[in-house]
């Protein structure tokens, strides 16, 4: 994604990264692909001021454990059901893309794209939940509040009936980060057969998703699919 990004999705049926994924090699099917203008210090510095739901230092630690802890439960039943041959880092053999089924929810209101990308995220796995349903959740009302990390990581844990893993992936990620994404999320789409759900976090003069406006936004959406060995990412974006 050429946008910041973090994900949610479940333990044997999806993965959860939170942080930044660049343009290039991770860029989205649907992002503009434009350059920013803002340094990634001057980025970081607008994100810390103003970012309504921040990382922790314990969140952070948190979701690498996550991470952990499902790499290795992935790389255990890929190696079985592969007759004990492979890992995680290098997985049996898997498509060069791979698709979900398209179910594009449109958010009712302006701030309800968490309760619209849960809503896809949990059809995938077969479990059918109202938009308001969900914001109940997450405690929000149409227009009022948005949906934080916690309510939606703890609602597609608990509505789900699988585990969720975390993961915090840097606003400059190395070489090595982005093809653990690839990795990951080849695996999720058409291993596990699971989407994500992840929060952009889009800045002025910096890529945006089509259709959205230049400005800061904060925003959740659907991940189905990739092509290019996971170069790019399906989004499904509920507000367009």
């Amino acid at each position: 994604m050429g946008t910041s990004a973090r994900v949610i999705s479940g333990l044997v049926s999806g993965f959860l990264l939170a942080g930044t994924i660049l343009s290039g090699p991770t860029a989205s099917a649907t992002d503009d692909e434009t350059a920013g203008t803002l340094s990634a210090e001057e980025i970081a510095d607008v994100k810390a001021a103003s970012d309504p739901d921040p990382f922790t230092p314990e969140e952070i630690s948190a979701a690498n454990a996550d991470s952990a802890a499902k790499d290795a439960t992935t790389e255990q039943a890929m190696a079985q059901a592969a007759g004990g041959i492979g890992t995680f880092d290098v997985p049996p053999p898997l498509p060069a893309s791979s698709y979900l089924t398209a179910n594009h929810v449109a958010q009712s209101y302006s701030n309800y794209c968490g309760p619209a990308t849960a809503r896809m995220t949990l059809l995938h796995q077969g479990k059918n939940y109202s938009q308001a349903t969900l914001a109940s959740r997450f405690g929000i009302t149409p227009g009022d509040g948005g949906t934080s990390w916690d309510a939606m990581l703890s609602a597609l844990k608990n509505l789900s009936g699988a585990p969720y893993a975390g993961a915090f992936l840097a606003y400059s990620p190395s070489a090595a980060d982005k093809e653990t994404y690839k990795n990951r999320l080849k695996v999720d789409i058409s291993y596990n057969k699971d989407s994500i759900a992840g929060n952009v976090w889009e800045v002025v003069n910096g890529p945006h998703l089509p259709g959205h406006p230049n400005r800061e936004i904060f925003h959740w959406v659907n991940i189905r699919g990739y092509k290019e060995s996971g170069a790019y990412s399906q989004v499904q974006d509920p507000a367009t």
